[in-house]
């Protein structure tokens, strides 16, 4: 009879034949009378005929037929083996179990029913009843299959005692012991060392149970994790790889295998190898279509390559599959502020914190941006919020820092930069920060200020490894090539005053490079493109690579447009990647560098008896050191001055709020005494916010100065509504010690006369005497507080000359030396040829000299 019981095949003996088996013994002896052998006949009929339907798998019917027998012959074994087996098969363990152990008391030796009786053990799951009853049926016969069944046994009796908080490793280690070749012990070992983040052991154990059984689902997916743990993602994508081929739709199989590409592709981009981490992730998509982390990541790897479109849409399939994506919301607000859209990159930073309040990132981000906007007690706010959740966050001292100084508190701004730069000494922009806040301050002294200046630029040439050094001109043949580096060719205020030396260039005399480091190229950007003829992209690369490659473009002059505001390359300059380096326009002092040879500026800003302090040689431009192109987009000028429109004398100022310094405040508030009932108009950015508004007024009321009187606002979206809110104002007032540049021009192209205050060997406070002498307004540059108020009341109270400037000032301004281009650039250029002409001169002196100096000891020897 055929029976399956526990899951293994049962003894197949016919019950008429069992004496004759191995398993249990005949229990009749000696000869037999006739009744004994009717009776045994008997017996052998019902064995048969329960044999017949136990072949069926009719084991309710075969039973019977084995009770009687068992009425005939009770101690019999092998029909108490048969009884129990068709009990198992009927689930009546508990009854198979009493059969199977009558047997073994009549014959303690009878294989088939010890194993059974172990099968049945282990159906039942009594793991260490099994685990007896194996043992002792290995103790009668050693065979491998029952090696198998002890350590299949042994380990989920470990698996049992585990779960219940009683683990012990060494049962596992038993399994192994019955049976080496049983793979699922070696892979519960895997398991437990994994728990203890043993991953070698784990990876070791879990490697074995797939060498045992290559099919094994389980082991391949967890010998995955352990080589992911183990940073081996090759190896990690080979065992879900093999899983896969068991199982390619076992979706545990195809999320780790997405995963582990993705841990791959992370790799990749860490070590800047982006054409292998794009396959990498592309791929894991292949096997997770939903994976958000992926998506992040292609967005990661695509604004590497600064495709800013495909990084967007990657970021929107992250934050799409999980809007709880912080990163990715953080990300894709970075994506639209480059992009030029400030009212998406806002909602972006503001999902990013829903998410998680606390964000380090979002929260500066969205900080910069409300700060952009004039939001001032928002970005603040924010920006602490992102230095309480990283005191060491240098980049977020940084950024409150400038947020202060936006609104006038200069003071803070340097405590914070200090703090910055403790933080990371080795931040040059924070540095730069620093000494542009320096400027601001009219209670510093200007050797102070100096001195900050020359340190900063020492520390940084002595940090650099690698200096070209220069003995002269290269001696090019050819126009004289000449390189401007900038982050502000788009519509920036240096755009303003660069643009004449890229239009009118002389290409038979001169070659033009720009260096461009703009993140998000505009109109302004393209126009300079077409007027130049090379235009080198240096945007995120580093300092050195940009040296090297104007180096190896033979440039003769680099010039520096920038100084220490925003996003300089003054790291480049420090290694002297020209022969001639010269700074220009962007900052009203020096850079501090030894390695910067000059400066431009002229006899109205640097005085000669009274120049600005500097490390560089001063190269005087005539009359003004820079020339104006005013916006095509401007309005027409309003002809009517602003107090017949609105009854009362306007006095106004536009310019950065940090340049409102105490000194100016005072000379400001002076002014508003000497002329009763005169108010006055400041617009900047910072005054869009309520809070910063009622500290200006304060500082005002300080010296006696009604809030009544002040007009104040926030910056104008357009060009256009900016300039034409000009119209407001009678007499645009500058300020000091760091004056106005842009905004001085601005206003006398609206017509507006702007009274300044010179500073004494303080170019920063000079620039507004060039400005105004280029345009023949030389009296409008006071050398006193006391002249500045008094020029000032008396230009606001002479309608006629107001009006005659209102009428007229646009003209004079565009004929003066300040708008003509040409002139302006054709001295530039002759300025640039003696520069090379001097440096040429020198380096054959000091050939000269050398040749002198070996012949002397020719003749010496």
């Amino acid at each position: 009879m055929k029976h399956q019981s526990g899951g293994a095949e049962a003894d197949a003996e016919q019950f008429d034949k069992i004496a004759d088996s191995k398993g249990c013994g005949d229990s009749s002896k000696g000869p037999k009378s006739p009744r004994m052998e009717s009776q045994e006949g008997k017996v052998r009929q019902l064995t048969r005929r329960a044999d017949f339907f136990a072949s069926r798998a009719r084991y309710a019917d075969a039973l019977p037929l084995v009770d009687q027998a068992l009425l005939l012959e009770p101690n019999r074994p092998e029909l108490h083996l048969g009884r129990g087996q068709c009990l198992m098969q009927l689930d009546k363990l508990e009854e198979a179990l009493t059969s199977f152990e009558a047997a073994l008391r009549l014959d303690s030796q009878c294989i088939s029913a010890q194993r059974n009786k172990a099968l049945l053990l282990a159906k039942q799951r009594r793991w260490h009843d099994a685990i007896l009853s194996f043992r002792e049926a290995l103790s009668v016969e050693p065979t491998q299959e029952l090696r198998m069944e002890l350590a299949r046994c042994l380990t989920e009796h470990a698996i049992q005692l585990k779960a219940s908080g009683h683990g012990d490793l060494q049962l596992f280690h038993e399994a192994i012991q019955a049976c080496d070749s049983y793979a699922p012990a070696f892979f519960q070992l895997g398991v437990c060392y994994s728990e203890v983040n043993d991953s070698i052991k784990a990876k070791e154990m879990y490697r074995k149970a797939v060498q045992l059984h290559p099919g094994y689902v389980e082991a391949l997916n967890n010998l995955g994790v352990a080589c992911r743990e183990l940073g081996e993602w090759e190896h990690a994508i080979e065992a879900y790889g093999m899983a896969l081929k068991v199982n390619q739709n076992c979706s545990k199989t195809r999320e780790n295998m997405a995963i582990s590409l993705l841990q791959l592709g992370c790799r990749h981009l860490q070590r800047k190898e982006l054409k292998e981490a794009g396959k990498a992730l592309k791929q894991g998509l292949s096997f997770n279509s939903r994976n958000a982390d992926i998506y992040f990541n292609l967005g990661v790897l695509y604004a590497e390559k600064e495709k800013w479109d495909q990084a967007k849409v990657n970021y929107e399939l992250a934050s799409n599959f999980d809007p709880r994506h912080a990163n990715a919301h953080n990300n894709l607000g970075v994506i639209h502020r480059r992009l030029g859209n400030p009212e998406a990159a806002m909602k972006c930073f503001e999902s990013a914190l829903e998410v998680d309040s606390k964000m380090n990132l979002a929260s500066k981000n969205l900080g910069a941006i409300y700060g952009s906007m004039g939001r001032m007690d928002d970005a603040i706010r924010l920006t602490r919020v992102a230095i309480d959740s990283n005191r060491q966050d240098a980049e977020a001292y940084n950024n409150l820092a400038l947020l202060l100084r936006d609104q006038c508190d200069v003071d803070a701004c340097l405590e914070n930069l200090d703090i910055c730069i403790s933080l990371e000494p080795e931040s040059r922009h924070a540095g730069s920060n620093r000494l542009m806040s320096l400027n601001y301050q009219s209670e510093r002294s200007r050797e102070e200020v100096f001195e900050a200046h020359r340190s900063w630029g020492s520390c940084v040439e002595s940090s650099v490894s690698q200096v070209f050094s220069w003995d002269g001109a290269r001696g090019n043949s050819g126009p004289l090539r000449v390189g401007y580096i900038s982050p502000d060719f788009y519509s920036h205020s240096v755009s303003y005053f660069i643009h004449s030396a890229l239009k009118y260039h002389d290409p038979a005399f001169v070659a033009v490079t720009c260096y461009s480091d703009v993140a998000l190229e505009d109109d302004k950007t393209r126009q300079f493109k077409e007027l130049v003829p090379q235009w080198r992209t240096i945007c995120g690369r580093r300092d050195d690579e940009v040296a090297k490659l104007i180096y190896d473009d033979g440039i003769d002059i680099l010039v520096d447009l920038t100084g220490h505001t925003g996003n300089n390359r003054l790291g480049v300059f420090a290694r002297k990647p020209a022969p001639v380096c010269i700074t220009w326009i962007g900052y009203p002092h020096t850079t501090g560098l030894t390695r910067m040879d000059y400066r431009i500026s002229d006899e109205f800003a640097d005085p000669k008896d009274a120049p600005g302090l500097t490390t560089e040689k001063i190269l005087y431009l005539p009359e003004c050191f820079l020339c104006y192109t005013p916006p095509e987009t401007a309005p027409p000028v309003v002809l009517k001055p602003a107090q017949e429109s609105y009854g009362c004398i306007t006095f106004g100022c536009f310019n950065n709020l940090a340049k409102v310094s105490s000194l100016t405040i005072r000379m400001w508030s002076k002014l508003l005494h000497e002329v009763p009932g005169s108010r006055l108009f400041v617009k900047s950015k910072a005054l869009a916010c309520p809070k910063v508004q009622d500290k200006m007024r304060a500082a005002f009321a300080v010296h006696g100065i009604q809030a009544s009187r002040l007009d104040l606002t926030g910056l104008q979206p357009q060009t256009g509504s900016h300039l034409h809110m000009y119209s407001f104002i009678d007499v645009a007032l500058d300020t000091a010690p760091y004056a106005g540049t842009t905004t001085t021009c601005e206003a006398l192209y609206m017509g507006v006369p702007v009274v300044t205050l010179k500073g004494r060997g303080i170019h920063a406070q000079n620039v507004g005497a060039s400005l105004l002498s280029a345009v023949q307004l030389g009296d409008l540059v006071t050398e006193t507080e006391e002249d500045f108020v008094k020029q000032a009341a008396a230009c606001a109270k002479n309608l006629p000359r107001l009006a005659a400037l209102r009428a007229g000032l646009r003209t004079r301004m565009l004929r003066s030396v300040l708008c003509d281009g040409p002139r302006h650039v054709a001295r530039l250029e002759r300025l640039y040829a003696g520069v090379i002409s001097d440096l040429a001169r020198s380096n054959t002196s000091a050939l000269n000299i050398q040749e002198s100096a070996t012949g002397s000891l020719a003749e010496a020897q």
